[in-house]
């Protein structure tokens, strides 16, 4: 019915949704329209309301979100809602510079909806949940996945800032053409003499431009939205220059910068 509120009651400035149902990222989107703005003035409260704040200011220039009775929950410094709003609250300055810009994607996760692609100026980025990784036990214990999910921000070609929880994101050419591998292990290398679909070919051919990450540091953002250093993660903390990853459980901010190679 909103046409027809619009038509009926023109001077209501913004119709917003009461979310209490399932299908979150079905009905975020029904309310952000060319001449609707999102608001959500009341929403269950949940430990899962973090990251969808960041999903909503991400995919849909979202402009607040309010968990209904939000005094209720926890005020403990390690519980999600906090750590995500904290999280939210140093973020805040790049989600208004770049509102409305086109510049930022999205990232909502969970045990059913685990994976989503972008393509981006010449690149394929894939974006899942943190525990489609193969070592983290959590993923396989028999409990209900958190949902995990955050902001993808492009600042320039090839420079990116990552900021939520529970995600991982891998960057690579939209035209890059490998002969693929199967049966891989842990490592991301494919098992040598494992079973099951093993291996199609032993000889991985690549043909153009390739994308590799150059490095991935936690930063703070400062009130001005300049970036402040915090680390650097290396190692087995971006698995060996493959993927950018934030925990389930932590909310972090990187910042991401890629090269190009043959």
């Amino acid at each position: 019915l909103i046409d027809i509120w619009h038509c009926g009651a023109p001077n209501i400035d913004l119709l917003a949704p009461d979310l209490y149902d399932n299908g979150f990222t079905d009905w975020v989107a029904k309310y952000k329209l060319h001449n609707n703005p999102l608001f959500i003035p009341e929403i269950k409260l949940t430990d899962n309301n973090g990251v969808r704040a960041f999903y909503i200011f991400g995919e849909h220039d979202a402009i607040g979100i309010s968990p209904f009775s939000i005094e209720g929950g926890s005020d403990s410094p390690n519980s999600p809602l906090v750590k995500s709003y904290r999280t939210l609250k140093e973020f805040m300055p790049l989600l208004a510079k770049y509102q409305g810009k086109d510049a930022m994607k999205g990232l909502l996760f969970d045990q059913e909806n685990k994976e989503r692609i972008i393509y981006q100026d010449d690149l394929k980025i894939t974006c899942r949940h943190f525990f489609t990784l193969p070592w983290d036990a959590r993923a396989t214990d028999g409990s209900v996945w958190p949902e995990g999910g955050g902001v993808l921000l492009r600042l320039a070609p090839n420079e990116y800032i990552v900021a939520g929880s529970g995600i991982v994101i891998e960057f690579e050419k939209a035209t890059e053409n490998q002969a693929k591998v199967r049966a891989l292990g842990e490592d991301g290398f494919a098992q040598a003499g494992g079973k099951g679909d093993g291996v199609i070919s032993d000889k991985v051919m690549w043909k153009g431009a390739r994308c590799g990450i150059g490095s991935v540091d936690e930063v703070k953002v400062n009130e001005d939205g300049t970036l402040s250093y915090i680390r650097r993660l290396n190692g087995d903390q971006d698995h060996q220059g493959r993927h950018v990853r934030i925990s389930v459980g932590d909310f972090q901010i990187l910042h991401v910068k890629l090269y190009e190679y043959k």
